[in-house]
């Protein structure tokens, strides 16, 4: 019989240093030196996949296709491994039938017991801290996001057809605010106008004067193509209906 294999698994983030692939590896490896587990083999998977099933993702698929029973897997944390308390309870199920032993690092220094309904309570609540945690921060930059939104501060890359983002100092801060963008506004004013005459020009016809005649570009610095043209001619004629309700 093969010994057992030590297995580490880590999920990178982009926004903290402390959950970086570098730092997840190393508290890894001291807690098997410290526990005199062996040699340990990381996987690591990109922060792109944290919404994905642990076993789902490229290093963790690679990582459950090697597991036998005797084997250890340690995470430094627990939601590097899990994002949702259905997913930790499912994982936590196949570990149990696999035989394979789950450390968590920062949990308690020790190895779940996952035959134990203390340890898997245990865990379960831990998971279910965590998921609430992740939600409650979302729900806070949803509520950021919207508060910027609503003051027309910069809360997302593009501001919009129409618009643009301009630097100003706001409360002592240089921030970016939404203000009108009347090259662009031209652009689009000038499509309505050509689309709505008579006769109406085509949707194809309009891109091909504004790529090829006029030779201007869209604010990306990319051609225009018939889908951006459509979009632009509707976003005028939204903002022409809300600036004359305005006006009243």
């Amino acid at each position: 019989m093969s010994e057992p294999a030590i297995y580490g698994y880590g999920r990178a983030s982009t926004r903290k240093q402390e959950d970086s692939p570098e730092v997840q590896k190393e508290h890894i490896q001291r807690y098997a030196t410290l526990h005199q587990l062996g040699d340990v083999t990381v996987f690591i998977d990109s922060a792109k996949s944290g919404k994905v099933a642990w076993q789902d993702r490229p290093g963790g698929a690679a990582l459950f296709g090697r597991l036998k029973p005797g084997d250890h897997v340690i995470i430094a944390k627990l939601d590097r491994a899990f994002r949702r308390l259905a997913d930790c309870v499912v994982v936590l199920e196949q570990l149990e039938r696999m035989g394979v032993k789950l450390h968590v690092v920062n949990l308690l220094g020790g190895a779940i017991d996952l035959s134990s309904p203390m340890g898997r309570f245990l865990i379960h609540i831990l998971a279910a801290f965590a998921e609430l945690e992740r939600a409650f921060i979302s729900e806070r930059t949803k509520d950021g996001l919207a508060n910027k939104k609503k003051r027309g501060v910069a809360h997302t890359h593009y501001p919009g057809y129409g618009y643009r983002w301009q630097k100003q100092v706001i409360d002592g801060k240089w921030v970016k605010v939404k203000v009108r963008d009347d090259q662009e506004r031209q652009v689009m004013a000038s499509i309505v106008a050509w689309r709505m005459g008579s006769p109406p020009i085509g949707w194809e016809e309009i891109t091909r004067h504004l790529n090829h005649n006029l030779k201007l570009k869209t604010k990306d610095g990319t051609a225009f193509t018939v889908e951006r043209v459509r979009r632009l001619c509707k976003a005028e004629l939204e903002l022409q209906l809300h600036e004359q309700r305005g006006n009243r």
